[in-house]
């Protein structure tokens, strides 16, 4: 039996991280993407190779590049023809109040967020085929209803979604395509929040807890197998959504 291969953006860490370490545990094989977090691309390299040998690969790519999807790719195209996974999971998230809100921010949030999971759909649009494979994207539940000071962020994750949703149209009955959409899942890296502000948060989540990694990466693995869900939005927070 041939291995499967998945290929997942921004997987050095966090969510991503956490994500080809499940895949891996299902048996498959993983390809994905870091930009700047070298040391740690190497490091979830040669701990899931020491597991299963020639079992995981990395690439690297700045998205701020025009040739970054096609580079991506190419080194693709070096390890599998056949791609059973696609998760379009890096993204760039900071605030952008208007005042000061810059065309670079804009380009550079769409970029990540919203233009590479599209473009890098359609070059790997044939491995996916070869492999009956799928697409999910990692969206956020709360962008698409607008975060206050980061209206730049929101428009790319809502513009994310809004390609979800018509390349499920598009590509459908070969190709399924979904989003999953994280509310708290891990505190901010950049924020030193206190325990109150934690607590304060936490009172908008009817469960009453932050979530973890690990409940998006299960998703994303039943996912990859449901093969009667396509252009669905799922919201993984907690009942955030709801309030």
């Amino acid at each position: 039996m041939t291995t499967k291969f998945i290929f997942l953006t921004g997987g050095a860490k966090r969510i991503g991280k956490t994500t080809c370490k499940h895949f891996h545990d299902q048996g498959f094989n993983i390809i994905f993407h870091y930009n700047s977090s070298e040391s740690e691309a190497y490091e979830i390299q040669n701990s899931l190779n020491d597991i299963r040998e020639n079992s995981c690969f990395i690439l690297q790519a700045d998205f701020n590049d025009k040739s970054s999807i096609e580079k991506l790719s190419e080194g693709v195209s070096k390890i599998t023809e056949e791609l059973a996974v696609l998760i379009n999971n890096a993204s760039s998230f900071y605030p952008t109040p208007l005042q000061d809100a810059s065309m670079d921010e804009w380009n550079d949030l769409m970029a990540t967020n919203a233009t590479t999971p599209l473009f890098l759909t359609k070059v790997l649009l044939p491995f996916l085929r070869n492999g009956k494979g799928s697409v999910i994207n990692i969206s956020d539940t709360l962008a698409p209803s607008g975060i206050k000071n980061f209206s730049l962020y929101s428009g790319a994750k809502s513009a994310l979604e809004g390609i979800t949703k018509s390349l499920a149209r598009e590509l459908a009955p070969e190709i399924r395509v979904n989003a999953i959409s994280p509310g708290a899942i891990l505190w901010p890296e950049d924020e030193d929040l206190s325990e109150e502000q934690q607590k304060e948060r936490l009172k908008k989540v009817p469960l009453g807890r932050i979530g973890s990694p690990e409940d998006i990466s299960s998703l994303a693995v039943f996912l990859s197998n449901a093969e009667y869900i396509t252009g669905q939005v799922i919201k993984v927070d907690g009942g955030r959504s709801i309030i």
